[in-house]
């Protein structure tokens, strides 16, 4: 069982990782370690791993190999570390713009995701929310409970946009993402009402689920307005223990 170091989270995990890649420990087409050799590793429990390597993921730097294991891409890995330094430094004003504009492309994700979604997309999709669902079924939630319940929205919304099959706007979406997510530096006090949350969800999948277009679109864009108000008042509020705003409310 591993005793977690006081404070350690997936942001430093991806410093971690980082590391290993820029000094050439792994390079382009390297596989891997498993989440769970690198939990043993860093002394952590699995839960930062997994989510330091679904962003590590999503920017691109690194590959999922369905049965085999994650690989490092073959990737300009120079740049995208400079975008991850950017990400911790952006500023508060910033963060509130970048969300306005994920706010835009979820919304259009949504609409044409409606619309292109295939089997194999609805699966995953389906996939996800019950493991919300099932997390949410536990009498008593722990904090790595709801940790992991943020891990699942992010995966959420990434397949949603992966839904819409338009690989510039899927491309443009991870760039931003990496910047919402790693833009750690506010503080934030909110009660998360998770149920509602995935309320919210499964409300957008049901109107992909029946190709209404037009539904989905405005669904993804309600929530997310009251994601990004939420945010704002975070912010604002000045409070004080710094808490992951890429996920408000979402």
């Amino acid at each position: 069982m591993h005793h977690e170091k006081s404070g350690t989270h997936y942001k430093d995990i991806i410093e971690h990782i980082k590391d290993l890649i820029a000094t050439g420990v792994y390079s382009a087409g390297d596989k891997f370690p498993s989440e769970r050799s690198l939990a043993e590793k860093f002394n952590v429990s699995r839960v930062p791993v997994r989510e330091a390597l679904k962003v590590l993921e999503y920017i691109g730097i690194l590959k999922n190999v369905p049965n085999d294991g994650l690989y490092v891409h073959n990737l300009d890995i120079s740049h995208i570390i400079e975008n991850l330094s950017f990400g911790l430094s952006i500023q508060s004003q910033s963060v509130l713009s970048l969300f306005e504009v994920r706010i835009s492309l979820e919304s259009t994700a949504c609409y044409y995701a409606a619309i292109r979604r295939t089997g194999e997309d609805i699966t995953q999709i389906r996939l996800t929310l019950k493991k919300m669902r099932d997390l949410l079924k536990e009498t008593k939630i722990k904090d790595a409970d709801y940790e992991m319940l943020r891990l699942y929205s992010h995966e959420f919304h990434a397949l949603l946009v992966r839904s819409a099959h338009n690989e510039i706007l899927t491309g443009i979406y991870c760039s931003l993402f990496s910047l919402l997510e790693l833009s750690k530096q506010y503080t934030i006090r909110r009660e998360f009402d998770s149920y509602d949350s995935l309320l919210a969800h499964e409300a957008i999948f049901n109107k992909i689920l029946s190709k209404d277009s037009n539904g989905a679109r405005d669904d993804m864009i309600g929530h997310l307005v009251c994601a990004r108000r939420k945010l704002e008042e975070a912010v604002l509020a000045d409070t004080e223990s710094v808490h992951d705003i890429s996920d408000t409310a979402t």
